[in-house]
């Protein structure tokens, strides 16, 4: 007898990765230092141990060639999950310097459509992400498990890479693990609000 199944609403995380991220880095952390300088303070949101700069850098013309590209990411996604065409897309985003020992509680991103992470530092052990999953009647009553599947895993990691950039959809639960290395992670993380100019 043969059993077949049928993947029914899917949740996705998108990823891509920059091929000339080397040097494209290196201007982008002089950036954020330099944030970071005029405003040590920054916000404290889901950051322990590190620090966040406010959600303006979409405004500030420095940090245009990395923001381009998150909404040229963005708008690619729209375009593979058939939005409609001339959608407006929203763009909010932030530093996040993560030094050894910083992580990321839990938490989601309202108000908003697609969210992400640019890696511009990581190292070894520096903290991965992990999604949480988000069926929570399915945690109610758990047969026993010999090993995590894709069906039956509570969370899933993702490496944290220089070069690399997640998308996954706003609602979905998400944190940062600890950073066990001996050096920053930093990232640049983003919200994208997708509306209909039409409407």
């Amino acid at each position: 007898m043969q059993i077949l199944s049928s993947e029914l609403f899917p949740t996705l995380v998108w990823t891509t990765f920059f091929e000339d991220h080397e040097a494209f880095n290196a201007r982008l952390l002089e950036l954020a230092y330099r944030f970071r300088e005029k405003d040590p303070d920054g916000v404290q949101n889901t950051n322990t141990l590190g620090w966040q700069s406010r959600n303006v850098i979409q405004s500030m013309p420095e940090f245009q060639p990395v923001t381009d590209r998150i909404l040229a990411i963005c708008r690619q996604i729209g375009v593979s999950q058939k939005l409609r065409e001339n959608c407006r897309f929203d763009l909010q985003a932030w530093v996040n310097i993560s030094p050894p020992g910083a992580s990321n509680a839990v938490h989601f991103h309202p108000n908003s459509h697609y969210s992400g992470v640019y890696y511009a530092k990581t190292a070894e052990h520096c903290g991965e992400i992990y999604f949480k999953d988000p069926r929570t009647p399915g945690l109610m009553y758990r047969p026993p498990i010999a090993s995590e599947t894709a069906f039956t895993a509570t969370e899933v990691a993702l490496g944290a890479e220089a070069g690399r950039m997640y998308v996954f959809p706003s609602w979905l639960e998400l944190g940062d693990l600890p950073n066990r290395s001996t050096s920053d992670r930093v990232g640049v993380c983003f919200n994208v609000r997708i509306s209909d100019p039409a409407a």
